[in-house]
C-alpha cells in the first residue's frame, strides 16, 4: 500500500495536514483497518464483560458476606464511582498524551484489580477492588471511542462506532451466560479470575495500534502522521483535496494547545447547550443501562424465576440491546443522530411502563427485549457516536470522557436508589416506572437541544461550533454543509468542484457527503 505513493508526493505533503486527513477519511476499509479495529473491539468487549459481573456475582456475594439490599446497591455504586473518576480523568490525559498508550494502560488497570476482587476477604475489600477496577473500565470507554472515530474512514464512522458499542454491550449477555456456566460450579469468585483476560489484549494493543493521526497532527508530529496514513489509507493525498477548515479546526495555535483537555471549553460558546443536554442524556442512559444490568436478575427472581433462569433471561433481554446497537449506526447514518436518539429514548420509556405491568414470562422477555433494543441499543449507541463527533480533536477525548462520566454517574446513583426502594418492600412495578421516567426525560432533552452531525466530517462540525477559532471559516459553513437545520443541503449554485466556488471545504461538500452517505 505504501508503494502507491510516489516519493515526490510524500515530500510534497509532508506538512499537508488537510491532505493527510482527506486521505484518511476517503480510504477504503482495509485489512490494516480491520486489525486495528478488531483489537480495539476486543478490549471494549472485555470492558462490558467485566462491568456486568456485578449482576452475576451479586447473589453469591450477598450470601457470602451476609449483606443487605442497601449494601448490595453500594457495591454496584462503588464500581460506577470508579468509572466516573476514570472517564473524567482519562479523557483529559488522552487529549494531552495521545490515545494508544492510555488505552493499553486502562485494560491493565481493570484486569489487575480483577485479581484483587477475586481474592477479596471482606465486603469492604471487595468494594475497594471494584472501585479501583471501575477507574480502568471508565477510562477505557473515554479513550477507545475517540480513537476509533479519528482513524476510520468517514463514510464508515457511524456504523463502526455503534458496532464498537455493540461489542461492549455483547459483554453484558455473555457475562450472564458465562455466569450460568461457571458460578453454580466454581462460585462467584471465578468470574473475577476470568476478568484477568484483558492483560493479553493490552499487550497486543501496544504492539499493533498506531497513534491517532489527528492527535499527531495537532502535536505537529507530521512525519509520524504521514507514515501512519501511508501504511493505512488507499487514498492518495492530493493538494486538490485540501480542506482548509479541517486544518484550522484540528491544529490549534500554541495557546490553544496548552488548553487541550479543557473541561471549561466544553461549556463555552455554542457548545454549552449541546454539552449540558448530552450530559443529561448520558446520565439517564447510564441509569437505564446499568440499573437494568445490575438489578434485573434479582427482580426476575422476585417474580418467581430461579437464579439460572433469571440470568438466562437477563442475557436474552440485554442481547436485544446489542442488536439495536448493531443497527443504530445504519439508522443514524440514514435518518440522523438526533432522530435516532430522541425516538429511541421516548419509545423505550413508554415500553417500560408496559413492561412493568406484565407478569407472565413470555411478555416480560419480549417487552423487555424491545425496550432495551430502543433504549440501550438504538439511543444509547447513537449517543456515543454523537459525543465522539461533537468536539474538536484537541478536546474530543475530554468531551467524550465527561459524557461517559455522566453516564457512570447514572450507574452510580440508580443501583443505590433501587436498593433503597427494594428495602422498603415496594412493588416491583416501581422498578420499571423509574426507568420509564428517566428515558422520557432524556428523550425530551434530546428533542430540545441536540446538534445534528449527520453529513459532516468531524472537522466541519468543529468549524461550525468554533467559528472564531477557524477565522470565520465556520461561518461560511453555515450556508453550506454545516447548518444544523439542513445538514446536507448545498447553498451555492456554484459547482462544488469549481475553483470559483465559495465553499471552503473543497472535496467535502454537502453533495459529496450525501452521495457517500456520511
Amino acid at each position: 500500500m505504501t508503494d502507491a505513493y510516489p516519493t515526490g508526493s510524500r515530500q510534497k505533503t509532508e506538512h499537508g495536514s488537510s491532505e493527510l486527513l482527506t486521505a484518511l477519511d476517503d480510504s477504503a476499509f482495509t485489512k490494516r483497518h480491520g486489525v486495528i479495529y478488531g483489537t480495539a473491539l476486543a478490549g471494549h468487549f472485555l470492558d462490558g464483560f467485566v462491568i456486568n459481573t456485578t449482576g452475576v456475582v451479586l447473589p453469591g456475594v450477598i450470601a457470602t458476606y451476609h449483606i443487605t439490599s442497601k449494601q448490595a446497591g453500594y457495591l454496584s455504586s462503588a464500581l460506577f464511582l470508579g468509572m466516573l473518576v476514570g472517564a473524567a480523568i482519562a479523557g483529559i490525559v488522552s487529549d494531552r498524551l495521545g490515545r494508544k498508550f492510555p488505552l493499553a494502560v486502562c485494560l491493565l488497570i481493570f484486569a489487575g484489580f480483577s485479581v484483587l476482587a477475586a481474592l477479596s476477604w471482606s465486603y469492604p475489600s471487595l468494594m475497594a477492588a471494584r472501585f479501583c477496577q471501575g477507574i480502568g473500565l471508565g477510562a477505557e470507554i473515554a479513550v477507545v471511542l475517540p480513537y476509533i472515530t479519528e482513524f476510520v474512514p468517514s463514510r464508515h464512522r457511524a456504523p463502526l462506532v455503534t458496532t464498537a458499542t455493540a461489542a461492549w454491550l455483547v459483554g453484558l449477555p455473555v457475562s450472564a451466560l458465562v455466569g450460568t456456566a461457571v458460578v453454580p460450579t466454581f462460585g462467584w469468585r471465578s468470574m473475577f479470575y476470568i476478568g484477568i483476560a484483558p492483560v493479553v489484549v493490552s499487550v497486543v494493543m501496544l504492539a499493533v495500534l498506531p497513534e491517532s493521526v489527528r492527535y499527531l497532527l495537532r502535536k505537529q508530529r507530521h512525519a509520524e502522521a504521514q507514515r501512519v496514513v501511508f501504511a493505512l489509507s488507499t487514498a492518495r493525498p492530493a493538494p486538490s483535496a485540501a480542506r482548509p477548515a479541517d486544518t484550522a479546526a484540528n491544529v490549534p495555535s500554541a495557546p490553544e494547545q496548552r488548553t487541550a483537555g479543557s473541561v471549561r471549553k466544553l461549556l463555552t460558546g455554542r457548545y454549552l447547550k449541546f454539552t449540558v443536554s448530552l450530559w443529561f442524556m448520558e446520565l439517564c442512559a447510564g441509569a437505564f443501562l446499568y440499573g437494568l444490568s445490575t438489578w434485573l436478575p434479582s427482580i426476575l427472581e422476585k417474580k418467581g424465576i430461579g437464579l439460572i433462569g433469571s440470568l438466562a433471561y437477563t442475557a436474552i433481554i440485554t442481547a436485544a440491546g446489542v442488536l439495536g446497537a448493531l443497527l443504530a449506526g445504519y439508522v443514524a447514518k440514514r435518518v440522523g443522530r438526533r432522530p435516532a436518539i430522541v425516538c429511541g429514548l421516548l419509545l423505550s420509556g413508554l415500553l417500560c411502563l408496559w413492561w412493568g405491568a406484565v407478569s407472565t414470562t413470555l411478555p416480560v422477555i419480549v417487552i423487555g427485549c424491545v425496550a432495551t433494543f430502543f433504549g440501550s441499543g438504538i439511543a444509547g449507541s447513537t449517543l456515543f457516536v454523537y459525543a465522539s463527533e461533537l468536539y474538536p480533536t484537541f478536546n474530543r477525548a475530554t468531551g467524550l470522557g465527561w459524557a461517559a462520566a455522566w453516564q457512570k454517574a447514572g450507574g452510580l446513583v440508580i443501583p443505590t436508589v433501587i436498593g433503597w426502594v427494594l428495602a422498603l418492600h415496594s412493588s416491583n412495578y416501581i422498578f420499571f416506572v423509574l426507568f420509564a421516567v428517566i428515558s422520557l426525560l432524556a428523550g425530551i432533552s434530546g428533542l430540545v437541544a441536540t446538534f445534528e452531525t449527520k453529513g459532516k466530517t468531524i472537522e466541519q462540525i468543529a468549524a461550525f461550533l468554533e467559528p472564531d477559532r477557524t477565522h470565520n471559516i465556520g461561518e461560511s459553513l453555515v450556508g453550506a454543509a454545516a447548518s444544523p437545520s439542513s445538514p446536507s443541503s448545498p447553498s451555492s449554485p456554484s459547482s462544488p468542484s469549481s475553483p470559483s466556488s465559495p465553499n471552503p471545504v473543497t472535496g467535502f461538500t454537502a453533495q459529496y457527503d450525501q452521495e457517500t452517505g456520511r
